[in-house]
């Protein structure tokens, strides 16, 4: 990789760090990031050139060739120049999402469609992979399938309230966490097409599952507010998201892959979860006087908890 990009791009990169599928160099005061593309450019990497056009911090490079990639090993590199360190963990205070179609979109049937695909195509198999599990851990997991499909049931309620609404359009990361590192919102096999409401929600669903901290639920919004604001119906996307479980998908597509699922771990995630689901409407009112309706259940179960 380091010769092909040296004679490419005329550098003289005398060596290379791998960070997942990135990699880094500093090159004098700069730092140097070869992204993977994929097979073939698509759409996304065509919106985020013309993000890069406009950015004060970043640029892409072009190959001596004139050509925003190249090829090494089937797959499509870009370099990409940074005047800061993108090797670090995401900051949501200094985060862009940038918007790609201003031109509100209807997207909640769009995003119905593909909850609907994901939860049936886990359904398939959810007795296939429970079976696979040791008998205590069965017993948990058939507990959290019945919860998920209750949540999975209010998304749905929500989801159908918003079929109507109109939403800007952004390049969003696709499972944005407190430990996606910086240089993720680079890779196009990372991003996708969506509401900014996106990546704050899995944000905010991944940093409370990591602690179950409800103190940092009033800073996420506050920072939100602050940095980029998001508009009523927006946050009632973002609500919506939450309840559906995609920390439980993950799992279970772990479980596909053969990967080893710490089961108990998140059977304790989801007794707290209502937790999460009831303050983060309490916050976001208390900070916008935007209501986002909560279900008599989470407000239950969330203060039997207490």
């Amino acid at each position: 990789m380091k010769e092909l990009i040296n004679w490419y791009y005329q550098l003289q990169i005398d060596h290379l760090e791998q960070l997942n599928d990135i990699y880094y160099t500093k090159l004098g005061d700069r730092y140097i990031y070869i992204i993977s593309v994929g097979k073939e450019k698509n759409t996304i990497f065509f919106h985020l050139l013309q993000f890069l056009h406009y950015s004060t911090q970043q640029r892409i490079l072009l190959s001596k060739d004139n050509t925003t990639t190249v090829l090494f090993e089937g797959q499509h590199y870009y370099v990409l120049e940074s005047t800061v360190i993108l090797h670090d963990f995401i900051d949501i205070r200094t985060l862009q999402i940038p918007i790609i179609y201003p031109e509100p979109y209807a997207l909640a049937p769009e995003l119905k469609e593909r909850w609907t695909a994901k939860n049936r195509l886990h359904e398939e198999q959810l007795n296939i992979l429970i079976d696979q599990l040791s008998a205590d851990d069965r017993l948990l997991f058939f507990d959290l399938a019945t919860y998920y499909i209750h949540l999975n049931e209010q998304a749905y309620t929500f989801i159908n309230e918003l079929i109507e609404v109109k939403y800007p359009v952004s390049l969003c990361h696709m499972r944005l966490t407190p430990t996606s590192y910086k240089f993720e919102c680079f890779c196009p096999k990372l991003l996708t097409l969506d509401n900014k409401s996106r990546c704050y929600c899995e944000y905010i669903r991944h940093l409370y599952l990591m602690n179950q901290d409800l103190v940092q639920v009033r800073s996420f919004v506050q920072i939100v507010n602050q940095v980029n604001p998001l508009s009523q119906e927006e946050w009632k996307l973002l609500y919506a998201r939450l309840f559906f479980p995609t920390q439980f998908y993950d799992a279970l597509f772990s479980l596909r892959e053969g990967e080893k699922v710490n089961i108990p771990l998140i059977y304790e995630q989801a007794l707290s979860y209502a937790k999460l689901l009831y303050q983060l409407p309490y916050e976001v009112y208390r900070s916008n006087l935007i209501e986002l309706r909560v279900p008599e259940w989470v407000k239950t179960e969330a203060l039997s908890k207490n």
